[in-house]
């Protein structure tokens, strides 16, 4: 057997003889597969120091580095972005913007950017108020929307009866308007959704909201219900924040917070926490959904709702809610005051808790040892309501100018020479000053209210 395998083998080798290359053959293969993978090598290095050269002197080849076409800035309004404009409508023109009631009254003044092309057109229009505007029953009060439609909710904007404008409380002391030509009442939503409030203030209901995560802009009001101060930021993907600062005797205690949410709240999942090193619970509502909760002194509670946010933003939100520094010299519950002469002195601070209002209280005394002068700092969502009222004034309040502050004179009855006056400096802030009538305006004049 071994004879034939040989010959056979043999015989193959002779028939293949004369296409078989040469001995070198594959050592000429090898060389010239290297010397292909350096010239590539060498190629991507002199591609890339190009690049880099190009780079430095400023002349970039589109082919080498791509970069975004830049994007064109938003149109600001009295601090407030513009997201979206329907296309073709030109360059904005900026106008004086005013509304007036159904006497002609003008309760608004403001300003405005117009977009108009033919007539089709769209106006934003923004309204800063000396305070007291809160939500839509407001806006419904002033008479100022043609044939208003009462809004669902008083967080809702109004609209007007035929669909072309709608006016909101878009932030404290801050209404909007959007404002479009019949043909455009379906872009109305999306030029109104796409208003960014920039720069809203940290000071907020008696506290300071410092860190909010980025890309979220104020969306709500203070002052949404009168159980709470409420304050709301939206994002995108969903997410919001809605921070609600609860004032009096409802939230005295931990437990009293925790019950005192809206009714048809369902916390789940709920749990021991910290903020401030303070006692606090977590918890959830609805499915994408997160709640604190803690009260920062009794008297004072603070829920911090996010929905579709990290567990961790949450968290840091909450604590960088703090109590804003205390002013300079004498202040009272974070306000300020540079009121009284030599012969006065600062006595105790008292505080108070009604069912939905708190007050503290500082009394200066003279040198005969009576009380001259009261500063009294109220916070609640009550404040001021009917009920409010009647615990500070003896009358009804007649309203009065000291000073430049727009307020109100209270009645002392005729057998006191002092003079109580009030102001409402933002929506569940009331500052009461008592004080002789020869000194009130200086009085006044020396409170550094928000």
């Amino acid at each position: 057997m071994r004879g034939i395998e040989e010959r056979l083998r043999q015989g193959m080798i002779d028939a293949t003889r004369p296409v078989l290359g040469a001995p070198e053959l594959a050592v000429r293969v090898t060389a010239r597969v290297a010397l292909r993978r350096r010239r590539r090598r060498l190629a991507a290095s002199a591609a890339a120091a190009a690049a880099a050269v190009l780079v430095a002197i400023g002349v970039v080849s589109p082919y080498i580095v791509t970069r975004p076409d830049p994007v064109a800035a938003s149109p600001e309004l009295d601090g407030v972005r513009i997201g979206y404009i329907p296309e073709g409508l030109g360059a904005p023109q900026r106008l004086r913007a005013q509304e007036k009631d159904v006497k002609g009254e003008i309760r608004l003044r403001g300003e405005a950017l117009r977009w108009q092309a033919g007539s089709d057109f769209v106006q934003v229009s923004a309204y800063r108020t000396d305070g007291g505007m809160r939500d839509a029953m407001d806006i419904m009060a002033m008479n100022v929307v043609d044939s208003p439609v009462e809004p669902r909710s008083i967080d809702d904007p109004v609209l007007s009866g035929d669909g072309t404008s709608a006016m909101w409380v878009a932030d404290h002391r801050l209404v909007l308007k959007v404002t479009v030509s019949a043909a455009l009442k379906g872009e109305r939503d999306r030029i109104a959704g796409g208003l960014r409030v920039a720069g809203w203030s940290p000071a907020f209901a008696g506290l300071r909201v410092t860190y909010m995560p980025a890309g979220m802009w104020v969306s709500g009001t203070i002052g949404a219900n009168l159980d709470a101060l409420t304050r709301l930021w939206q994002g995108e993907s969903g997410q919001r924040v809605s921070i609600e600062v609860v004032y009096g005797r409802a939230v005295a205690t931990l437990e009293k917070l925790r019950a005192a949410g809206p009714p048809q709240e369902v916390l789940t999942d709920v749990r021991p926490a910290s903020v401030h090193g303070q006692p606090a619970y977590a918890g959830a509502t609805g499915q994408a959904g997160r709640v604190l909760l803690w009260l920062v002194k009794p008297g004072i509670g603070v829920r911090v709702r996010g929905d579709h946010l990290p567990e961790g933003d949450l968290v840091r939100i909450a604590e960088g809610i703090q109590s804003p520094p205390e002013g300079q010299g004498e202040s009272v519950d974070g306000i300020a005051i540079s009121l009284v002469g030599p012969d006065l002195r600062p006595g105790p601070v008292e505080t108070a808790m009604t069912a939905r209002w708190r007050s503290t209280t500082r009394r200066w005394i003279g040198s005969d040892g009576e009380d001259t002068v009261t500063v009294s700092i109220q916070r609640g969502a009550a404040v001021p309501s009917a009920t409010w009222w009647s615990s500070v004034s003896r009358g009804e309040p007649k309203p009065a100018t000291i000073a430049g502050v727009h307020g109100n004179l209270l009645d002392m009855g005729a057998s006191t020479p002092s003079r109580k006056f009030t102001w409402t400096p933002e929506s569940g802030l009331a500052i009461v000053v008592t004080a002789p009538a020869d000194d009130l305006r200086r009085i006044v004049r020396g409170i550094a209210a928000p």
